[in-house]
């Protein structure tokens, strides 16, 4: 039976497996009956300070103990948590509370901030090892709001994203299931837990009753290999595309080793590049290999096992149980859909969000009678696979003919001197616009743009083959590996 909030498994494992571990940073290992004390102490806190049943509260997101306790506090005490990046100054945490009509904003030490919210600071409570008995309280109901995501903004303005508990957890159960969790999972997630896809991770394992062990990023390679060989659990891990892509330029193909002990990996928040897939697949032969599609508005609707189906190009899998897939046309309207006939991708569900915080008039262009529209093109084949070719704003019309971007930059990422590129529009006096692929070459490789157009046109149309080349030292994306598309427009 579902429970009602992530809190309340929180306090089933603390009273079923109390010495199990739920939390891992660094060599520090917090247990579950350790963890739901300290949250409920910290809610304890909040509570007299007077946070109550609706109240927003913002707050900096770190890879640590402390921001764990908070996230799970501030909704024991009926608070919904908005998080921010863990360095964002001051001004930015002011822009944020202003946006979202905070009550509360949560601060370190010392720090003051003017504003119609009330100034909140964290404070360590210990559990009291002598009390036998966890305290118990009426959880938050699964329809009330529990968090505020803020979308990454790369083709537009960032948006707070209002989920509720039920959202949540319909989302670790998706999670859950599409990831073949075990009861030890032992979870290693280097991203920031004021993002979707690392704070989604954490309550998942609260869910599951494993194990999570947290990284600050991916910069520290021994400490990401530390945690795979930690003593403890199943071995899994949740890498975005820009983590992988880490491990394969600061490591090279060092995760190979660990083939018999990682279980898993799942990639969300962008799409994972073929030729990156394709060097998994081969390293890690006995591991499963998954990439998440979903967004900040719903939640990991799709599981695509690459490692099972590796040659289902643009493919993301098929409907996890708490997620529908529709295809719709442009007027909203269900469509049957197949690789000659696309549509856009809506999603009906649980995971589905409530809509975006303080913008009625967005939420009812995204979401209509519980329907989450979004701008991605695709289709639904026969065995029910979903595939995905580009996004509605992102494409390029060349001289009449629709391109999407993404499938230049994937057929050149496979070029064996480009280390990343951008498929970007240019002004063309007879075909209105042309494609030019801006390329960072790898070490001891210079552009040819001869040798990449021969080889793109052996892999995509001659349509999709650019025009123009230009070598740049970086290509401008988020901390998840999504190109940031507004940059170049």
């Amino acid at each position: 039976m579902r429970l009602r909030s992530i809190e309340e498994y929180l306090y089933v494992h603390a009273i079923e497996t109390p010495e199990k571990v739920a939390v891992v940073v660094g060599n520090q290992e917090t247990n579950y009956r350790t963890l739901y004390e300290k949250a409920y102490r910290y809610h304890e806190y909040l509570k007299k300070a007077g946070v109550s049943k609706g109240d927003i509260v913002v707050t900096r997101a770190s890879q640590n103990l402390n921001y764990v306790v908070t996230y799970f506090a501030i909704h024991m005490a009926g608070g919904i948590v908005t998080s921010l990046e863990k360095n964002i100054p001051l001004v930015g945490l002011k822009k944020t509370a202003e946006q979202v009509s905070a009550k509360f904003v949560l601060l370190k030490e010392g720090e003051q901030l003017e504003g119609s919210w009330k100034n909140l600071y964290f404070k360590e409570a210990m559990p009291d090892e002598n009390d036998p008995v966890l305290p118990k309280f009426d959880f938050p109901d699964a329809e009330e709001s529990a968090d505020i995501l803020f979308t990454t903004g790369t083709t537009g303005a960032s948006k707070g994203v209002e989920l509720s508990h039920k959202a949540l957890v319909a989302t670790a159960e998706n999670l859950i299931y599409g990831c073949g969790y075990k009861e030890d999972t032992f979870l290693v997630v280097p991203g920031p837990l004021n993002h979707a896809n690392a704070i989604r991770k954490l309550f998942t394992t609260i869910v599951n009753g494993s194990t999570i062990c947290l990284l600050s990023g991916m910069t520290d390679m021994p400490g990401f290999y530390r945690a795979l060989d930690y003593p403890l659990g199943t071995k899994a891990c949740c890498l975005p595309p820009a983590a992988i892509r880490a491990i394969f330029a600061l490591t090279n193909d060092k995760i190979g080793t660990y083939s018999d002990k990682i279980d898993f990996i799942e990639s969300a928040s962008a799409p994972l590049p073929e030729s990156d897939k394709l060097r998994l697949c081969q390293l890690l032969p006995k591991t499963r290999l998954y990439n998440n599609y979903g967004s900040s508005e719903s939640a990991s609707v799709c599981m695509y096992d690459y490692s099972k189906y590796p040659d289902k190009r643009g493919c993301v899998g098929k409907e996890m149980p708490n997620s529908h897939v529709i295809i719709v046309d442009d007027n909203h309207k269900e469509i049957t859909s197949d690789k000659e006939h696309m549509g856009l991708l809506a999603c009906i569900g649980d995971v589905n969000m409530k809509g975006y915080v303080n913008d009625p008039e967005l939420t009812n262009e995204v979401l209509i009678d519980g329907i989450v529209y979004t701008n991605d093109i695709g289709y639904k084949d026969d065995e029910g696979f979903i595939y995905i070719s580009g996004r509605k704003g992102d494409v390029i019309n060349v001289g009449g003919i629709k391109v999407s971007p993404s499938d230049v930059e994937e057929a050149a990422l496979a070029f064996e001197g480009i280390d990343d590129c951008v498929c970007i529009a240019q002004e063309d006096k007879i075909t209105g616009q042309a494609l030019k692929l801006l390329v960072v070459m790898r070490q001891g490789y210079t552009l040819n743009n001869r040798e990449i157009s021969e080889f793109l046109s052996s892999r995509v149309e001659a349509v999709k083959v650019p025009r123009f080349y230009e070598q740049v030292e970086k290509i401008e994306r988020t901390y998840n590996g999504k190109i940031n598309r507004k940059f170049y427009r």
